[in-house]
């Protein structure tokens, strides 16, 4: 999938609610604040924060998940094993 493609405002809110589904399994605490500028040059992006871990998933990174896994719940799930020791 090319990033022209997507458009990743129509994904933010897909995006959202399977992060949330995800760690929610998890039974931690923890946040997700999504990021948007005024700025349409400017892409979104996503902080996760599980107890004392954080992590950025920015679109250039979403984007090249994506490239590699078949779908969106896929492309999450792979980025999150490999950023925060909960999903090991």
């Amino acid at each position: 999938m090319e990033q022209s493609d997507i458009n990743i405002y129509q994904l933010t809110d897909e995006i959202h609610q399977i992060l949330h589904k995800r760690i929610d399994k998890l039974g931690v605490a923890y946040g997700i604040v999504s990021e948007f500028s005024y700025n349409p040059e400017e892409p979104p992006s996503w902080i996760i924060s599980i107890e004392n871990s954080e992590i950025v998933l920015t679109t250039a990174i979403l984007f090249q998940y994506m490239k590699q896994h078949k779908n969106l719940k896929d492309t999450l799930t792979h980025f999150m094993r490999d950023h925060l020791p909960y999903f090991n």
